[in-house]
């Protein structure tokens, strides 16, 4: 049974480059041309394919050189379409063609990578290099098994596979690559060339070109003890199976050259060392196969040094090479330190910057000028401060690696559409930069969507967004629907939990088992009905975000603490829900001193607690003050005005302009006495509570009957009850008056 070739042991099917036998007849008898006397003969090989076919066209195109010769490795000038400073082209050949000094460069792509897409791209950047190393007039042929469809400045040739020491398929692919040849490239050919390539009909190879092919010196191939003992180390110490050793030796077949036990065996138990898995060493090889060529005192230890140095911790340093091994292949002075010392010029401070290299290893491999500074000049333009860029930064280094064009503008424009302003947009950047690692399609559109159809509108879904970007990264199925569907169960109608996310969405990021639940639990436990409860939670969502132990207890025991009772302190939290969001040390505590400080007692000031909470939200200096120095001005003693707090709290809510004020002037019409108004109101502050319209309906009213002295009473009842008590003259039924 016949076998094909391999490289390393992969099946691969060597391509026949007859070409360049049938080339042969196109040698040139001057010296070589400048291009050619630059290069230097090339010592190992690519593949075995590659050295029995090449070595064949070396023969046949230039008898009179050494064979060796044909495989040459040029010096070039390293930029962007090709990024070494050497060219190895498989088989450099001159005097072949018409043009003065011009090179015919053959290139075995017989390997399966040339198939793929940056195999391809690869190629075309070759021949591109090529051909501005040699003289106008150069071709470059490349010959492969299968048509590759591409746009460059190469000639394809494509032939039948031919078996390993088998010379009546490698001629019969000779022979394919020559009638090819001779098609494309007649018009560059040299007339004795293209006449070797029409007559040529050989059935035996070259011999001397066999056995150089048999013994040459190849990547991958140095011999089978060699190959054998490093995949069956790399098999026990990676524990992997042996096509997956097969494999990484395809990879970097350079190992090869490495011996196992002075080179491979302490590079693998180093790079354990580090602290990684026995499965993240075997990730790490797999993934950069190159490291196990590096010298560890010459190039790993001094780069994980200069890591760790950063401010990393050990378990970190190991996360970043289990994550990014590549980076053990970067110049500390030429790529790292720049990179480095360039993010924290962005202002971040050193633990960040460690912290950056840690989560996100990635950014050492991109360049500053074309990757880096646009996209922090980028999201600067969005409007954020310097300090929010650091941030950014800090907080979400990945969007250093997105495309400003494919991803980042796109993302910012769609939030932008949902009716955020410039501000906000760059607000939310700031506070969430994950959101612009988020898919349009498939995460940002759907949430909204799903938000949207909670009952909220364009404005209210616009202000989630500004409010709490967060949302967004959020599963729907796994997250959002239950949580609303939670919430719906505990008794709100549909406006009241699309109220909900539209005043907190952070509620939308609480776990239920482990925050929404004991929370709600807790609030019943206070002697709340399940209608109260879900008022409380309609009312002031974000109690939901409250911790029970350092937030929720605490305040209650204060408010208990007041002399209040249990059903009173429920009560409290029942009217007003919005006390447990207050600082006990900066609102609630300074806020009952002022008012114990009118001069109430103790349990006076529990029943203004107990029947007016509101009043613990309101500003000591704005509201408070004002409100007790106007009706003290009033001519009202302290004593006075102590009883008008104590019993009617809700007058500390009033506006003094607005109600106070106007009501003082009414009565003062129809109680012309000195200080008449005044008294009335210190007996009767819930005078101030009823609308202007029902309180002078009913003065008026009394007047007309000589009844004013009883105004307090008759502000107290119903509509009806006021008409048949003092029905106007004539009338059983009374004017309507206004309601409070």
């Amino acid at each position: 049974m016949s076998r094909t070739f391999r490289r390393g042991k992969l099946r691969y099917f060597a391509l026949c480059c007859v070409v360049g036998s049938l080339l042969g007849g196109a040698l040139s008898a001057s010296a070589p041309p400048a291009w050619w006397r630059q290069g230097r003969p090339r010592r190992i090989l690519g593949s075995r394919a590659e050295a029995e076919l090449l070595s064949q066209l070396a023969v046949l195109l230039m008898p009179d050189q050494p064979i060796a010769e044909a495989f040459r490795d040029f010096p070039c000038q390293k930029g962007s379409d090709w990024g070494t400073n050497k060219l190895c082209p498989d088989l450099a050949l001159h005097g072949v063609l018409e043009a003065t000094d011009a090179a015919l460069f053959i290139e075995y792509d017989g390997y399966f990578r040339h198939m793929s897409p940056s195999g391809l791209a690869r190629d075309m950047r070759k021949t591109s290099a090529l051909l501005k190393l040699a003289p106008a007039g150069s071709v470059v042929v490349r010959i492969a098994h299968e048509k590759r469809e591409w746009k460059d400045k190469s000639s394809q040739i494509v032939v039948d596979c031919w078996y390993p020491e088998h010379p009546p398929s490698l001629v019969k692919a000779l022979k394919q690559a020559a009638t090819s040849l001779l098609r494309c490239c007649s018009a560059q050919l040299l007339p004795k060339t293209a006449s070797r390539l029409e007559g040529f009909a050989a059935e035996r190879l070259d011999l001397e070109a066999r056995v150089f092919a048999k013994d040459a010196e190849l990547i991958g191939m140095f011999n089978c003890s060699s190959n054998l003992q490093v995949q069956e180390f790399l098999q026990r110490a990676l524990l992997v199976t042996s096509e997956q050793a097969e494999k990484l030796i395809e990879r970097y077949p350079q190992m090869l050259r490495r011996r196992v036990d002075d080179h491979v065996t302490p590079t693998v138990k180093w790079i354990k060392g580090l602290g990684l898995s026995q499965s993240q060493v075997a990730k790490v090889i797999a993934t950069f196969p190159r490291v196990l060529g590096y010298s560890i005192e010459a190039n790993l230890k001094p780069t994980v040094d200069w890591i760790k140095g950063l401010g990393l911790s050990q378990s970190q340093v190991a996360k970043v090479i289990a994550t990014f091994p590549h980076v053990l292949g970067y110049s500390i002075a030429a790529n790292l330190k720049p990179t480095v010392d360039w993010i924290e010029g962005l202002g971040l401070s050193q633990s960040q910057v460690a912290k950056v290299i840690a989560t996100f290893p990635q950014v050492l491999a991109y360049s500053i000028a074309a990757n880096l500074k646009p996209t922090v000049e980028w999201i600067d333009g969005l409007g954020l401060s310097q300090s929010q860029v650091a941030k950014v930064i800090a907080t979400y280094p990945q969007v250093l690696g997105y495309s400003i064009e494919a991803n980042l503008k796109p993302t910012v424009e769609w939030i932008k559409g949902l009716g955020l302003s410039q501000s906000q947009v760059a607000k939310v950047i700031a506070t969430y930069p994950q959101v612009l690692g988020l898919s349009i399609e498939a995460n940002l559109k759907p949430t909204v969507e799903w938000i949207k159809g909670l009952g909220l509108s364009q404005s209210q879904v616009a202000k989630v967004i500004a409010t709490y970007p967060q949302v967004l990264s959020y599963s729907i199925a796994a997250n959002l629907k239950p949580t609303v569907e939670w919430i719906d169960g505990l008794g709100l109608s549909q406006s009241q939990v699309a109220k909900v996310i539209a005043t907190s969405p952070r509620v939308l990021g609480y776990s239920i088992e482990a925050n929404l639940k004991p929370t709600v639990e807790w609030i019943d436990g206070l002697g709340l009905s399940q209608s109260q409860v879900a008022k409380v939670i309609a009312t002031y969502p974000q109690v939901l975000g409250l911790s029970i132990e350092a937030n929720l207890k605490p305040t209650v025991e204060w408010i208990k603490g007041l002399g209040l009772s249990q059903s009173q302190v429920a009560k409290v939290i029942a009217t007003f829900p919005n006390v447990l969001g207050y600082s006990i040390a900066a609102n609630l505590k300074p806020t009952v001193e002022w008012i114990k400080g009118l001069g109430l007692s103790q349990s006076q000031v529990a029943k203004v607690i107990a029947t007016y909470p509101q009043v613990l939200s309101y500003s000591i200096a704005a509201n408070l003050k004002p409100t007790v120095d106007w009706i003290e001005g009033l001519g009202l003693s302290q004593s006075q005005v102590a009883k008008v707090i104590a019993t009617f709290p809700q007058v500390l809510g009033c506006s003094i302009e607005a109600n106070l004020k106007v009501k003082h002037c009414l009565l003062r019409r129809y109680f012309p006495g000195e200080n008449a108004a005044i008294f009335l109101l210190a007996r009767t502050p819930r005078l101030w509570s009823y609308s202007q319209t029902r309180l002078q309906h009913r003065l008026d009213v009394l007047k007309s009957q000589g009844q004013l002295s009883k105004l307090a009473g008759a502000m107290a009842m119903s509509l009806d009850a006021f008409n048949r008590r003092f029905p106007k003259p004539g009338s059983r039924k009374g004017l309507a008056g206004g309601s409070k």
